[in-house]
This record gives structure tokens, sequence and C-alpha cells, in this order.
């Protein structure tokens, strides 16, 4: 087996599902998060290595692509692997399998963070950890989006404890669930997530506000932008593009 490819299976639980009984995007997020997480453990440039080395992983970019989403009991297969570095940035890809069928794609972007000043370090620092995979590659990258001039304010988000992650700040996983409670039951109730894609803009702790946007009243081919402002710093925490279709 290839050495540079890992592999893990999930069985769909009933704490992985939403109201359709299905894993949704929280749910698949979280998976997707712990499989990295995994994956890295074993190529030893985990959370804890690289705290020992004063930093850390952050995830600037994501892009999700799915044709299905997996139901209650349904078992699925994530596979992951590192493709060659980028200067600051690494890539990391994922395949969604539901038994032989591929039904989804991730492409994500990360960086290394400085513990104390929190800012970027070189990836040749742990460049000898990398086991890349060089055969195939996705064809596709997480992207730049852009912020519409008709964005109106959906509501504001008090960081709370329960936000946070091992680095002390938002969990990259949080800001999609920020995103899913902005969008009216009605529309989720008969649409399906397509593609999601997120940047990470700068990072948000315990007691921010975050003013979270969206052009939700513009469709636009079921295409829809979200944004977080923090209020403390006046940045843009997040910036989020999701494409729907309707159910069948």
């Amino acid at each position: 087996m290839n050495k540079a490819i890992f592999e893990q299976e999930y069985k769909i639980r009933s704490i992985n599902i939403n109201t359709n009984k299905k894993l949704g995007l929280f749910g698949l997020l979280g998976i997707l998060q712990d499989t990295a997480s995994e994956h890295a453990h074993q190529l030893n440039f985990g959370y804890e290595t690289m705290r020992e080395m004063g930093c850390f992983w952050v995830l600037v970019r994501q892009k999700l692509k799915m044709k299905t989403w997996p139901k209650w009991h349904d078992i699925v297969t994530i596979k992951t692997w590192t493709i060659p570095t980028k200067g600051l940035y690494a890539i990391r890809e994922f395949e969604i399998y539901l038994e032989k069928e591929k039904i989804g794609e991730c492409s994500t972007t990360w960086m290394i963070l400085d513990d104390e000043n929190r800012k970027p370090i070189e990836i040749n620092s742990v460049k000898s950890y990398f086991t890349p995979r060089t055969d195939y590659h996705l064809d596709f990258y997480a992207d730049k989006i852009k912020i519409p001039n008709d964005m109106e304010a959906q509501k504001t988000i008090e960081v709370m404890i329960s936000d946070l992650d091992a680095n002390q700040h938002v969990n990259n996983i949080k800001y999609a669930q920020w995103i899913l409670d902005s969008i009216p039951f009605s529309y989720y109730k008969t649409h399906s997530i397509a593609e999601y894609e997120v940047n990470f803009m700068s990072e948000t702790f315990l007691g921010d506000s975050i003013v979270c946007s969206s052009n939700l009243h513009n469709f636009n081919d079921d295409e829809v932008i979200f944004s977080g402002k923090n209020e403390k710093t006046s940045k843009i925490a997040f910036i989020s593009k999701i494409k729907t279709h309707e159910k069948i």
C-alpha cells in the first residue's frame, strides 16, 4: 500500500446526522478534521510534535464537493494525503467513498503559525516529516473568495468556550455551524449542499463577537456567500461560499 495515503472508515451514527437523517456538513467536516489529525500524528507532525516545536497548524482554505450525502448507519471510507508543499502552504486532499463509489472530494490548504507571535513559519521546518503523494492530485484547489456588495447582516455570534479547540481559538468546523444556522429552515429542508468553500482570514477567540452576513436574499444559481466580521478587531474572520441543489 502507498504509505503516502491514509485511509480510515467511519460508521454514520446518530451523533453525526442532521434533521434529514443524513451526515451533514458539520459532521463531515469533523470527520475530515479527525482523519487529517490521525494521519499527521502517524507521520510525526501532529499536534503534540508541533507544540514541542513552538508552532501549530491552521487551516487557511477549504473546498468540498459532494455528489451525495451518506445516510444514518452507512459506512464511509475517507482517504487522505498531502501533495508537495508550496512555499508557506501545505495542501492536504481527501476523497470520500460510500462502499466503492466516490461521493465527495475535498482540498484543504494549511499553514504553520508560531505559537507566540502567531506569524507564519516556513514549511521547511517540518518538511522532512512529509510523505507527499506525487502520482495523483485532485483537479481543483480552494481559491480566494470575493465578498459581493449586496451582503446583509444576519446575526451576531458571541464566541463561547465550547467553540474553542486545543489552540484556544475557534475551531474551523464551528464556522460551518454558524453558517448553517444562518440559513432559513424552509430552504434547508428543500436543498442539499453540493459545494462548500471557506477562507479563514483571521483567528477568533473567546469573547469575540462575529457579525455574520450573507446575500441569502439574492440567490444566483443557488450560490450563497457568507462572511463574518470580528467586531473587536474590525477584521474579516471568514468568507464562505455554498452551492446547493434542490433535493430530489
